[in-house]
């Protein structure tokens, strides 16, 4: 049976029709997408919907509201089981829906209303806080297409969760349910079964929306064969959501090749059908790992891996589809392996500072800043107005080592020498604009740097050099921003370019912070940016006071004679105004970064 006959009968909450037996209304939320479940955290809820995927399609054009329990680590694990009885979780769903009417339910503080099961709910509010039945009313009123949504921190009927206490809805008769009929036997065409599970997965998206992406650019096709049956398991989005990083860190599932390990391993040869699974049965999947079944009768539950298998099958043309509740052969073990081996792909932190504008920079300076091997470049670094010339991401840093600075006598440079004219330019011809791994780096190959330079790259086997230095360290990874490499040399300078004296006047470009701060940043007080002089010098205003009311008197000439020590003193330490602070410099201490 063609495909587009089974998916004109399939729907589900993302898609915005969900689900039941024939004679039951449900309303259309359409305009409810996934993104929006997700900020909310109540897509586990609407995740729960799959279990109508086999049901007749009948939905109302009448107003609802929707009562949405937040995601809840307390429930999870009853929630998952309780999916091994979709008619228990579809009396349950039905219990946080009203149809006909968009509730308000500030209106009024202590009230009644029926839900779409048929169960009264009380509405009380406690002190300035609002509660349906016992599940606290976190938002009153999410407002979406047609409806509205009320956003809960547990379930109305939270006693549902436990298989025990749940009465199934009747049986719907065989004329109220759609029958699928799919060929069996070796003689039909099976060159279209990702393709068929790849459509019936699009009307699942809010459920099943990341694993139909992976697929969809996945090569699974390729090893399907004409003739050859197959079920394949589909993990739901919360499966998923489980290794994705909160902010930043490590997702998995941003490897390619161990995601298509993944993802091939969830497909098995066979046209497997739950009914006909005995506990203990095992299956080949087209990656060649072996995967077990395992079933409990009391209560009644059926895992693959010890992954829960959400009840009821989903046959398309060539085979079937299982939804569930884990991703297979992923764990912290395999996680924190694949880590280490790919730490390019880490997302970053935000940093607001060193500079907000240059995420790799800053991330690379602070890195270089914990190693011993890189004081001189750091600090010249620090001092250099490189931010406007390296904004967001995908550069590679060729980083000098102290030696390499030594060589040139740079180590005895003051701290602004590569802030401006050619030693700034030095700094530029460092960057080259693009992300390179070690395999990039072939013989013969061309670079162009942020400073008009071209670079060569010479190999012989893992000999590297960049010019002439050696790179003495390869692929030193700034998250997912970028690479560095050490090097062993300073590139486009030599001892002849060094002044004869180090007296190097400080540019422009160092005396001024030119970072740009967004708006999401906040600002920082007028009292730590008043610019240099428009505050007394505390240093010198005693002084000042002093001679003014010295007399000429031996004892005076003796005060003034230390006055003149201290002053002399002064003048031996040069003063120096970074940004907007200040510091003292004799050429031996290190300026404070920006």
């Amino acid at each position: 049976m063609c495909v587009r006959l089974f998916v004109a009968v399939l729907f589900a909450a993302a898609a915005g029709r969900f689900l039941v037996f024939a004679s039951q209304r449900l309303p259309d939320t359409s305009g409810i997408d996934g993104e929006l479940t997700a900020s909310l955290a109540v897509d586990k809820f609407f995740s729960l919907w799959l279990v109508f995927n086999n049901d007749d399609i009948k939905t109302s054009e009448e107003p609802f509201t929707i009562f949405a329990p937040r995601n809840n680590k307390s429930t999870a694990t009853k929630v998952d089981k309780l999916m091994t009885h979709p008619d228990m979780v579809k009396k349950m769903l039905l219990d946080h829906i009203v149809l006909g009417i968009k509730m308000n339910l500030n209106l009024s503080s202590d009230f009644t209303f029926t839900t779409l099961g048929g169960r009264t709910v009380n509405v009380r509010r406690i002190n300035g806080t609002q509660y349906a039945n016992g599940a606290k009313v976190e938002m009153s009123m999410v407002e979406v297409p047609h409806g509205i949504l009320v956003v809960l921190d547990d379930y109305l009927f939270p006693q549902d969760l436990d298989i025990g206490n749940l009465s199934p809805l009747p049986s719907a008769s065989p004329a109220s349910l759609v029958k699928i009929s799919v060929p069996s036997g070796p003689g039909h065409d099976n060159s279209t079964f990702v393709e068929n599970v790849s459509q019936v997965l699009s009307f699942l998206k809010s459920g099943v929306r990341v694993f139909r992406d992976f697929l969809s650019r996945s090569n699974v096709s390729h090893l399907i064969e004409n003739g050859e049956e197959y079920t394949v398991l589909v993990p739901t989005d919360h499966a998923f959501q489980r290794w994705h990083p909160i902010d930043w860190g490590f997702y998995p599932f941003s490897v390619p090749e161990f995601t298509e390990m993944i993802l091939t391993n969830h497909f098995v040869h066979g046209n497997l059908r739950q009914d006909n699974i005995k506990d203990g049965q095992k299956a080949v999947t087209l990656g060649g790992k072996e995967i077990e079944f395992s079933r409990t009768e009391n209560p009644p539950i059926l895992t693959v891996e010890g992954a829960a298998i959400v009840n009821g099958d989903t046959p398309v043309t060539g085979g079937n589809i299982m939804f569930i509740g884990e991703v297979l052969f992923v764990n912290d073990g395999v996680v924190q392996r694949l880590h280490q081996d790919n730490k390019d792909k880490e997302t970053p932190p935000l940093l607001a500072f060193p500079w907000f504008g240059s995420q790799f920079l800053s991330h690379a300076f602070l890195a270089l800043e914990e190693n011993p091997q890189f004081t001189q470049i750091t600090r010249f670094v620090n001092l250099a107005d490189l931010a406007p010339h390296i904004t967001g991401s995908e550069y590679t840093f060729f980083v000098p080592t102290d030696d390499a600075f030594r060589k040139l006598g740079l180590d005895s440079m003051p701290n602004n020498y590569l802030s401006n004219g050619e030693g700034f330019q030095v700094l530029l011809n460092h960057f080259v604009k693009g992300r390179l791994y070690k395999r990039d780096l072939t013989d013969g190959k061309v670079l162009h740097t942020l400073g008009n330079k071209t670079i060569h790259i010479r190999r012989h086997g893992d000999t590297i050099t960049v010019n002439d230095a050696d790179i003495v360290e390869s692929e030193v990874f700034v998250y997912n921003l970028g690479t560095m490499y050490y090097i062993n040399r300073v590139l486009f300078m030599t001892k002849d370019d060094l002044p004869t004296s180090t007296d190097v006047p400080t540019s422009e470009s160092s005396m001024t912070s030119t970072t740009e701060y967004f708006r999401e940043v906040e600002n920082v007080s007028s009292e730590l940016t008043e610019e240099s002089g428009t505050l007394p010098d505390i240093l010198l205003e005693g002084e000042s006071t002093e001679q003014q009311d010295v007399s000429t008197t031996p004892e005076s000439n003796d005060v003034e004679s230390k006055a003149a020590e201290s002053r002399v003193d002064t003048v031996l330490l040069e003063m120096t105004t970074v940004g907007s602070s200040t510091s003292i410099n004799n050429n031996t201490l290190t300026e404070p970064r920006r």
